[in-house]
């Protein structure tokens, strides 16, 4: 590898991950973020990780790696409190839906996947907190699964990379990339300062469409936040209650776990879905947001004994980072040499086997295999055969406004 410089624009869990390694490897790295690192997506997603959505098969393969990735991240640094690795317990009361589970926990066994099944007394002895409906026997245990505190995630890897002598601006927003000549030259900060480089990356999530514009790549990659769109979703955390749950649970399609300090966080696809209809900014600014947030606290009440009488602290609001097709993107971007792009709505599982794979093929020229089916160039590749694509339903992504209801 040469000493040229590498920016990395986008300072959440990828943007940080992908620093850490690079400057493990021995290059030269500056991390540049709008904002503080790890404030958007990143601090504020509902951040499982997991390779058990049966929703996300075309890629379960980097998804199982990710996982693999936290415990060797963990490791390597001798301690990760920010790792959560709790396991999810999942069920379903419909037969119908049970049997679609059963189906895919199948699928995900024969992959390697560890997946257990408890009965409903197993179940109730390691978490008492549940309330188990009386049609539901048995239940899923998928015993590698957990969440990250992502901004405590993201704030260690700063911390060690800083250590390790990396350039860091924050709160200083990318306003041009200059591509001459075919090949990325330099990336200018609102602040002025221009930063000279023939390697850019970029990890900004849902503003990536923009940064790319500014280096003359006209290149339609992420969803846009636009009526009928997947991309917003809503978090609902409650104020301190005294529970003893444990581990995640995927209860009738609720999802709930613990948070900070006796907290509960609630993501419901449910109730994702009508936000989702009504995308007027006044209604999701307002009593709409409000009152779809009780109605998510409402849904998981019955299965968690400490949410009875448990009120709203926080509904958050989420735009997620989601490419067009929903999969994965990483790769040198068309056109314009040196640009590399990392995007995905679930960044936070795929970050740790993201950027190891990236740092290969940013240091040493590799082809990462496992990366094929993830190009950025495939979506040129729509647009010149007319091709679009509808953005499928994701899981929690960034804050861009929190409501107190």
């Amino acid at each position: 590898m040469s000493d040229e410089r590498v920016v990395i624009i986008g300072a959440g869990v990828l943007g940080a991950l992908t620093a850490y390694r690079l400057l493990r490897r021995g290059a030269r790295v500056t991390l540049v973020d709008a904002q503080a690192p790890g404030s958007g997506t990143t601090a504020t997603g509902y951040a499982h990780v997991n390779a058990s959505y049966a929703g996300y098969w075309d890629y379960f393969g980097l998804r199982a790696a990710g996982i693999a990735g936290y415990r060797q991240l963990r490791a390597e640094l001798g301690q990760a409190p920010w790792l959560h690795d709790v396991g999810c317990l999942q069920f379903e009361s419909d037969p119908g839906g049970w049997d679609a589970l059963l189906h895919h926990a199948q699928r995900l066994r024969d992959a390697g996947y560890p997946v257990a099944r408890l009965t409903r007394d197993g179940l109730l002895e390691i978490e008492p907190d549940l309330r188990v409906p009386e049609a539901v026997d048995e239940i899923l245990f998928y015993t590698d699964e957990g969440y990250v505190d992502g901004a405590a995630l993201v704030a260690d890897l700063v911390d060690r990379s800083v250590a390790h002598g990396l350039e860091l601006h924050t709160d200083d927003a990318v306003t041009g990339v200059e591509a001459r000549g075919g090949r990325v030259r330099s990336v200018t900060l609102a602040s002025g300062r221009r930063i000279d480089t023939e390697l850019a990356v970029c990890c900004c999530g849902r503003w990536s469409d923009a940064l790319l514009r500014q280096a003359g790549v006209e290149l339609s990659v992420m969803t846009v936040d636009e009526p009928g769109a997947a991309t917003p979703g809503l978090i609902v955390t409650t104020k301190p209650v005294t529970h003893r749950l444990r581990r995640m649970v995927i209860a009738d399609g609720v999802n709930i776990r613990t948070g900070a300090d006796g907290r509960l966080i609630v993501w419901s696809g449910d109730v994702d879905a009508q936000l989702q209809q009504d995308r007027s900014r006044a209604a999701a600014q307002s009593a709409h947001a409000r009152s779809l947030a009780q109605a998510a606290l409402d849904a998981a009440r019955p299965y968690v004994a400490s949410l009875a009488g448990a009120q709203i602290e926080s509904a958050t609001i989420c735009i997620r980072a989601l490419p067009r097709d929903g999969l994965p993107t990483i790769g040198w971007l068309p056109n314009v040499s040196g640009l590399y792009l990392i995007a995905a709505h679930a960044a936070t599982t795929l970050a740790p086997a993201a950027a190891e794979m990236a740092t290969s093929e940013l240091l040493d020229g590799a082809d990462v295999a496992a990366l094929q089916a993830f190009r950025p160039a495939r979506f040129a590749q729509a647009r010149d055969r007319g091709a679009t694509a509808a953005p499928p339903a994701g899981a929690p992504g960034a804050n861009t406004r929190e409501e107190q209801p």
